[in-house]
């Protein structure tokens, strides 16, 4: 069982609208903020409700706490249905594995400005696509951004 440990306050910054009306409808997300209603069914940690220990059904949006994102990434790599957004640090340990089993990410062509926040994530914000619905959407989005293919990935421990 996978616990959420102690959130930072800038784990509870919430995503704008614009970004999630161009990539909507999402049936899950699993770790909402308090009053949010991103998807058909929206989890809070703050209102007991634990995402990573419940099953994930349908295509979900996840906005995981920054500070905890490899436990979020693992579950959404497990369910492999939706699309994470998740801080755009190319060199960070975390980030090539998992560009590598998405296949592809979306950096975003602007900054984000999240919600509850006093400015964007300071180096940018990443979409990782997971299956073909999820790049469908990111295709169709209109969001300013690139999409990155990933050939291939040399883990840093292989020397």
């Amino acid at each position: 069982m996978q616990k959420i440990t102690d959130m930072k306050k800038n784990d509870i910054l919430q995503t704008p609208k614009y970004v999630i009306n161009a990539l909507a409808p999402f049936d899950l997300d699993p770790c909402a903020g308090e009053n949010t209603e991103i998807g058909k069914v929206n989890w809070c940690d703050r209102r007991g409700e634990n995402g990573l220990e419940r099953e994930w059904k349908g295509f979900v949006w996840c906005n995981p706490p920054f500070s905890q994102k490899e436990i979020w990434a693992e579950k959404m790599l497990k369910h492999n249905n939706g699309i994470l957004l998740l801080p755009e640090r190319g060199s960070a340990p975390w980030f090539g594995p998992l560009a590598e089993k998405a296949g592809c990410y979306f950096v975003m062509g602007k900054k984000i400005n999240f919600i509850g926040g006093t400015s964007s994530n300071n180096l940018g914000s990443v979409l990782f696509p997971f299956g073909s619905e999820a790049i469908g959407r990111i295709e169709k989005s209109n969001l300013p951004g690139h999409m990155v293919n990933v050939r291939w990935y040399k883990s840093r421990n292989m020397q």
